[in-house]
């Protein structure tokens, strides 16, 4: 069962800024995803998921400002580009459950510009 907990905090120019916890220690490196990949590159990662799940593709790369991944059919891998081992090992994820995390991920962010009042909020399955 996966636990997410979104969250907002205030970012360095004062506004709200979204960020998630997972309850799994390896996905740490999917918070970083979705915060510094998803958030400024949502199309280009929906692109590459869908590109892969649809069967249209086999495989995909996709490199972002601080992290790339992977995807594969059954599993994506997520990476720091670079100082692997100062800031962490990849993360294998099936690709099916990161798709899922990218739109949950882009639904939270859509709430939290609209103003809605449910943060933080925990979501389990």
């Amino acid at each position: 069962m996966l636990r997410r907990e979104y969250k907002l905090f205030k970012s360095v120019e004062n506004r709200n800024a979204l960020t998630v916890l997972y309850n799994r220690e390896d996905y740490k490196i999917i918070t970083t995803f979705m915060i510094t990949e998803v958030t400024d590159f949502y199309l280009d990662v929906r692109e590459a998921l869908e590109s892969v799940i649809s069967g249209s593709m086999e495989e995909y790369a996709f490199d972002g400002n601080l992290l790339g991944i992977e995807i594969g059919n059954e599993i994506t891998e997520v990476y720091f580009q670079f100082e692997e081992e100062i800031l962490g090992g990849p993360c294998f994820i099936p690709t099916n459950e990161l798709n899922k995390l990218v739109l949950e991920w882009k639904e939270m962010e859509e709430k939290m510009h609209r103003g809605e009042d449910i943060f933080p909020v925990i979501l389990e399955d």
